[in-house]
């Protein structure tokens, strides 16, 4: 997710430099060294298609810090904005051009040998009646946290396959669903890019997608892809993206949900 694409695509031709043997800052495990400061800006478009609401669109544009308070212990806030105007959103929301969310977190590293562990810990928050209007909405802000944990498994020649575990609820509300996702995949480091594919799964146990909610519980798997190119031996530019393989969502019966993104990631 990157509004620099097209200028950056262009620069790209001065800027590539051979960054063999370069550190890969691109994977999830990866956390800022001590004094150290990870930027990652991103944009993407979400595009889901199904029985009773027909296509629902989503333009959303964010940026995250990551600082390393130590080698093994960073920090991190970040803000996102989900766009309504032109032909990737549905116009749906109040406030147009701004509608705001943001998080806050803390991620630790601990290794044992070649077995990488993370663990991490984030609050985050929106204000609901900002971006649908005040009219029958509550102006309180939703506040959620959110705790994933990750094991990876350092093979050598650039491989690492890892796996991933994640948990959110609201904090403020009587009602209070958790939703998890499990993510299997592999991390691969060349020597001017890196790649990072895997399978994910989504439980949620009150059958909550998107903005629609019903009593059972719903299950999705997604593939997804991130692709990582090293500009520079700080600076890379890659493409995101997932696609909706299948589930338990009779409910909605997703006809097809795919998201697509950019970003680019510097290093400090």
């Amino acid at each position: 997710m990157n509004f620099k694409t097209m200028l950056l695509t262009t620069a790209a031709v001065t800027m590539i430099a051979g960054v063999a043997n370069a550190k890969d800052f691109t994977g999830s495990l990866f956390l800022p060294s001590q004094g150290e400061l990870l930027s990652n800006t991103s944009i993407e478009h979400g595009r889901l298609k199904d029985k009773y609401a027909g296509i629902d669109k989503i333009l959303v544009a964010g940026e995250e810090l990551t600082y390393g308070v130590t080698d093994n212990l960073s920090i991190f806030g970040a803000i996102v904005n989900a766009f309504d105007g032109g032909e990737f959103s549905n116009q749906k929301y109040f406030n147009n051009d701004h509608n705001f969310a943001y998080e806050v977190g803390a991620k630790y590293n601990h290794n044992f040998g070649r077995v990488l562990t993370q663990a991490g810990l984030s609050y985050q928050t929106f204000q609901p009646a900002s971006w649908t209007g005040h009219k029958g909405v509550s102006s309180d802000w939703s506040k959620m946290i959110e705790a994933e944990v990750q094991v990876g498994y350092d093979m050598g020649n650039g491989w690492t396959p890892y796996a991933m575990l994640t948990a959110d609820t609201v904090i403020d509300e009587h009602h209070r669903p958790i939703n998890y996702s499990a993510f299997a995949g592999v991390h691969k480091t060349f020597d001017k890019f890196a790649v990072d594919t895997g399978l994910r799964y989504e439980y949620d146990h009150d059958g909550k997608i998107g903005n629609y909610f019903h009593n059972d519980s719903t299950e999705q798997y997604f593939w997804q892809l991130e692709a990582d190119y090293f500009l520079t031996d700080n600076v890379a530019l890659g493409i995101h993206g997932d696609y909706y393989l299948g589930g338990d969502d009779s409910e909605i019966n997703t006809k097809y949900e795919y998201t697509i993104g950019a970003q680019l990631k510097v290093l400090f």
